[in-house]
């Protein structure tokens, strides 16, 4: 298993590891992902609710996964 470096405080996650980092400010509806990897660099805007970093166990490539398949309009 590959190391990784996970922080969560109320607002600011954190998630570090050799693919790639996602940094998410938690708001009250929406929360903000900075995503870097190889296959993506960029900033997404979700639902709090859908728990997005969690549901993907933690792991790059399937927090961008799980996004394509919530938000196939991008949106």
């Amino acid at each position: 298993m590959a190391h990784r470096y996970i922080s969560e405080h109320h607002t600011v996650k954190l998630l570090l590891e050799p693919e790639g980092a996602v940094v998410a400010f938690t708001m009250k509806t929406y929360s903000y992902l900075l995503i870097v990897s190889s296959r993506f660099v960029g900033f997404k805007k979700i639902r709090t609710q859908d728990r997005v970093v969690a549901r993907a166990h933690y792991n790059t490539r399937c927090v961008l996964d799980l996004i394509r398949r919530l938000y196939p309009d991008g949106a």
